[in-house]
Parts: structure tokens; sequence; C-alpha cells
């Protein structure tokens, strides 16, 4: 990705057709941020998690989580 650009990774939710994304924490490689998600660190420490567009859904309503499409 371009300097600057936020990058994402990208979570299927419970009951939703469509995939959504976290957005990556700044200067962290997305495979540092996938670990820890699946390790529940840093803000994946958290019931709530944060989505990209500002929604909180809580952390057992993800299905699946992996590298956006776009890395």
């Amino acid at each position: 990705m371009a300097d600057g650009e936020p990058e994402y990774l990208e979570v299927k939710l419970s009951g939703r057709d469509r995939p959504d994304r976290i957005r990556a924490t700044g200067g962290v490689p997305l495979r540092e941020e996938l670990a820890r998600f699946l390790n529940r660190q840093g803000p994946y420490a958290q019931m709530w998690i944060e989505l990209a567009s500002g929604e909180f859904v809580r952390y057992e309503l993800i299905e699946s989580i992996s590298l956006s499409a776009s890395s």
C-alpha cells in the first residue's frame, strides 16, 4: 500500500452476507496485526471490536478474519 494509506483486515461477521473491515494499527505490518487479533492483544483484548465504519461488534461475532485482498 502507498505510504499513509490505512491498511485493513477483512472480517466475516455472523449473520451478515458481506465482509467488513477492521483498520490496522498504523506502522504495524498486517501479518503482525492479524497475529495480535488472533491472540487478543492490544486493541483486540476488548470484548467489543471497532470496525472501519465506526460500528462496534462483539469479538465473538467475528467468524473469520484475513489479510485484506488489496494487501
